[in-house]
C-alpha cells in the first residue's frame, strides 16, 4: 500500500488532506497524474508563448480555460478516490 500526503499551500491556508493509495486505485491515480503533467506542460507552453506582450490570443485564452476545466475535473476525480 502507498500513502501520499499533500502539504498545505503556504500561500493559502487549507486543511491538510491525506490520500490513501491502494493497489485497487493505483492505476486511476497514475492516470490522473499523467493527465495533470500534460495539462501543466500545456499551460507552460501557453505562458512561454505569450512572449514579450504578456498577453494571450483569444484562441490561447480559450485553450487555457479548457485546461483549467480539465484541472478541476482531475481534482474532483482525485477527491472521489478518498
Amino acid at each position: 500500500m502507498f500513502m501520499l500526503k499533500s502539504e498545505p499551500n503556504m500561500m493559502i491556508e487549507m486543511a491538510e488532506r491525506t490520500l490513501i493509495t491502494t493497489w485497487e486505485n493505483r492505476s486511476e491515480i497514475l492516470e490522473i497524474m499523467r493527465k495533470a503533467v500534460h495539462v501543466s506542460q500545456e499551460m507552460q507552453y501557453l505562458w512561454s508563448g505569450s512572449g514579450y506582450t504578456n498577453r494571450l490570443t483569444q484562441e490561447d485564452t480559450d485553450q487555457l480555460v479548457g485546461l483549467l476545466d480539465q484541472m478541476g475535473d482531475l481534482g474532483e476525480k482525485l477527491s472521489s478516490l478518498r
